[in-house]
């Protein structure tokens, strides 16, 4: 019974929880070598930058529909709905044999994924109380990361067996049972007050919300220049030499370390608060793909992924708690839909850039690029704590707990 009371008062946090790392794990079956696919299917590295961008625009503009209908509809249906056309989407892709039908499909699927990121936070930070909220993401982001760090292996024997059509195969049989799942288990916490507010796409733009898309951005940006974007696989694939198999495996150990982590940086953004640890643990990530990128040896390659795993968790988890504590209860939904579409815009439009900037100056222009963006995300996120802006958002955090 004590356990039971105890999972009570973590709201929709368990099921986020098993739910997400399905959705995740699936996602990183072939999400490695998702730039390696396209290849397979007749994409020149040129044709795969600028998928890379219509993929991340489509999710771009989800995003906010996502917020929208959240604040209106509720949380849980956008979460249960979104997987079941993600699934079919990956279905039909699984068929395909050319690079532009591929492309379309995967656009569906990411655009099903991005209606979710804005509801993902609201819907883990509306289930706990403000104070407990590094926690609730650490443990979700565990469940997560451990999905992770299996799936790239699972996708790794499967590539040797069967090939990728199965893989994406298994992925949509995963996310159509995530859907399933939330359908049962999650509860509404969208508040009251959510949609009482008239909320304009402009006020991201001004006042000190600019402040928070400005960091908003920037992380989105370094995230798809490294870890969501295509520069990886190709950078380890033609600058490392590395195999297919090798780049999941060592992804995988990679995203081991973030599960030994996720508790510890729960507990560290509850200790120094999500704006202190977002701002060293971005500038850590950058530092972290910049070192990766030059090595040449076996064991510095392997340490390398595992000091990337480690300041990616970090990042992911204060970026989440960081999320919810900037954004006001009654605009959550829509200001975080809205953050979302402009971070992942920007992202989509820096990915074809980078890719230009690649050809001129080298294979590692991504990673110097995602070293400076760190470094100003950071300066802003110390600069908004200066003016205890975390601690005016604290006290202001109504708890939304059912």
């Amino acid at each position: 019974m004590m356990i039971f009371r105890r999972l009570k008062q973590w709201g929709n946090v368990p099921g986020m929880a098993i739910t997400t790392s399905m959705c995740v794990g699936s996602r990183m079956l072939f999400l490695p070598i998702l730039a390696l696919i396209f290849r397979d299917l007749g994409a020149s590295d040129l044709n795969i930058s600028i998928s890379a961008a219509a993929w991340t625009t489509a999710a771009a503009l989800s995003q906010y529909l996502g917020g929208e209908w959240s604040d209106r509809f509720g949380r849980v249906p956008v979460m249960v709905y979104a997987c079941f056309i993600g699934a079919f989407a990956l279905v039909a892709a699984s068929f395909t044999t050319w690079w532009i039908p591929f492309l379309l499909l995967y656009m569906i699927f990411h655009a099903s994924h991005g209606s979710q990121m804005p509801v993902f936070s609201s819907i883990i930070g509306e289930s706990v109380d403000a104070r407990r909220r590094g926690r609730a993401f650490g443990f979700v982001e565990l469940s997560i990361t451990l999905a992770a760090a299996v799936a790239p292996l699972v996708g790794a024997r499967i590539i040797e067996a069967t090939g990728t059509q199965q893989l994406l195969l298994l992925a949509a049989g995963l996310w159509f049972g995530a859907g399933i799942i939330r359908r049962r288990m999650l509860r509404e916490t969208r508040p009251d007050s959510a949609g009482t507010v008239g909320f304009a796409f402009s006020e991201v733009i001004r006042g000190r919300l600019l402040s928070v898309t400005l960091v908003a951005v920037g992380c989105q940006v370094a995230l798809m220049l490294t870890k969501w974007g295509p520069f990886m696989a190709l950078h380890a694939n033609d600058i490392m030499g590395l195999t297919r198999v090798q780049i999941n495996t060592y992804y995988a150990i990679g995203a081991a370390c973030g599960v030994i982590i996720s508790p510890l940086a729960g507990s560290v953004v509850e200790r120094f608060g999500s704006y202190r640890t977002l701002a060293a643990s971005i500038t850590a990530f950058g530092v972290a793909f910049l070192l990766w990128s030059v090595q040449t040896s076996t064991p510095l390659i392997i340490a390398s992924y595992m000091l990337i795993g480690v300041s990616f968790q970090f990042s992911l988890i204060s970026l989440g708690a960081f999320r919810v504590v900037a954004i006001d209860d009654e605009v959550r939904g829509r200001a975080l839909g809205a953050l979302g579409t402009l971070s992942m815009l920007t992202a989509a439009v820096s990915v074809p850039l980078a890719g230009y900037l690649v050809g001129l100056f080298g294979a590692y222009v991504p990673f110097v690029m995602t070293v400076i963006i760190g470094a100003a995300v950071c300066s802003r996120l110390l600069a908004m704590y200066g003016k205890g802006d975390e601690d005016r958002a604290l006290q202001s955090s109504e708890t939304t707990v059912r």
